[in-house]
């Protein structure tokens, strides 16, 4: 199932709002010293299908780099299955794991039932960046720990008060605060990204809510095609695809321990 190029292009062009780009005709290294053990703001996209000679060839070449960075992990991404015998060829045995590229259907937009009591607003200042971090935290400390949590955070929190594209929406309810989610978007292509609900207040409506919020301004903004990214193995794909996501592709992600 090949991914529409134009929805590479702005996953990519996504990615370099948070990160520093090296790129040749085989792969695009992406880094980010400010946030250097962020996985998804540090890692290496393979450009093209290859041979499993030249496959490894590169895998070597990236955990060398990172090793010689004293980085602990080594991130690869591929929109490609991984063969068996590539595998047996690496000393370092990667952790596998396939994310599902979902484009939402626009068609089922007037169907989505969104609650009314609901306020979204978009990230604009640095309380609103603290309000990110209580979401976070409730929905990642345990996790990913407090330290890490922060820190990634306040970095991303920069971007969504910059001008570099990547926006961010908070919903409240009555006060409290609900959840979060992103909206980027790139010549008519919409990308949704961390979206999240507080524990708590999950499947009571609200992530369809927020959802909806987002798709609307993506509409609004003469976006024609909308998408998100979500593991194959997580609970809320089956949400995404209840609400009209529907799958058009996938990604094989490597992560070597190092």
């Amino acid at each position: 199932m090949l991914i529409d190029k134009k929805i590479i292009e702005c996953e990519l062009e996504y990615t370099k709002c948070f990160s520093e780009v090296y790129e040749d005709e085989e792969i695009i290294r992406f880094s980010d010293d400010q946030l250097y053990d962020m996985y998804y703001h540090n890692f290496t996209y393979i450009k093209k299908a290859m041979s499993d000679i030249e496959l490894k060839r590169i895998i070597q070449n990236e955990i060398s780099l990172r090793l010689s960075k004293k980085s602990n992990f080594c991130n690869i991404i591929l929109n490609s299955a991984v063969s068996s015998s590539l595998l047996s060829m690496l000393k370092c045995k990667p952790e596998i794991s396939i994310n599902g590229y979902y484009s939402f259907d626009i068609s089922n937009f007037s169907r989505l039932n969104a609650l009314t009591d609901c306020t979204i607003k978009k990230v604009n200042n640095q309380e609103m960046i603290d309000d990110i971090l209580f979401c976070d935290l409730q929905h990642d400390e345990e996790k990913l720990g407090k330290d890490f949590c922060t820190r990634r955070c306040y970095r991303r929190g920069r971007v969504y008060i910059s001008d570099n594209g990547v926006n961010s929406y908070i919903c409240h309810y009555n006060g409290y605060i609900i959840g979060n989610c992103d909206l980027f978007m790139h010549n008519g292509i919409a990308k949704i990204e961390d979206f999240a609900v507080i524990p708590t207040y999950q499947r009571r409506g609200y992530g369809t809510t927020i959802l909806n919020e987002l798709i609307d301004i993506a509409i609004k903004n003469n976006s024609h095609t909308i998408y998100l990214v979500t593991d194959e193995d997580d609970t809320p794909k089956e949400m995404y695809k209840k609400i009209g996501f529907n799958k058009i592709g996938e990604r094989t992600d490597l992560f070597f321990k190092l």
